[in-house]
């Protein structure tokens, strides 16, 4: 595992709302497009695709509770753990962010 830089402290999302990330990874130039939320000081990152039906996690960027919701058939997706609120079977890849003095990093 490695850790990339995603974003900027200053470009992070405000508490409760989330923001798309695309980013290609340095090393092996795969291409990632990430949901990502803040919630009380603490930043979740995941896939920014519904499990469920393929929509967007970050399009409807408010949260209810540790939810996102997608933005075709309003899935919602634990932020945390990201499985779908209604079948846990269903499961998108989530990242670990951490802080530093320069911007946000995910391990991946």
């Amino acid at each position: 595992m490695s850790k990339v830089k995603i974003l900027e402290i200053a470009d992070a999302p405000a508490n409760g709302v989330g923001k798309q990330i695309k980013f290609s990874h340095p090393f092996t130039e795969l291409d990632y497009c990430l949901a990502l939320f803040r919630v009380e000081e603490k930043y979740y990152a995941l896939t920014d695709e519904c499990r469920v039906c393929g929509g967007s996690l970050s399009r409807v960027p408010n949260l209810q509770g540790m939810f996102a919701t997608c933005d075709k058939e309003e899935c919602q997706i634990n932020i945390k753990r990201g499985s779908c609120k209604f079948d846990r079977s269903l499961v998108t890849p989530t990242y670990k962010v951490t802080v530093q003095e320069d911007g946000l990093y995910i391990e991946i």
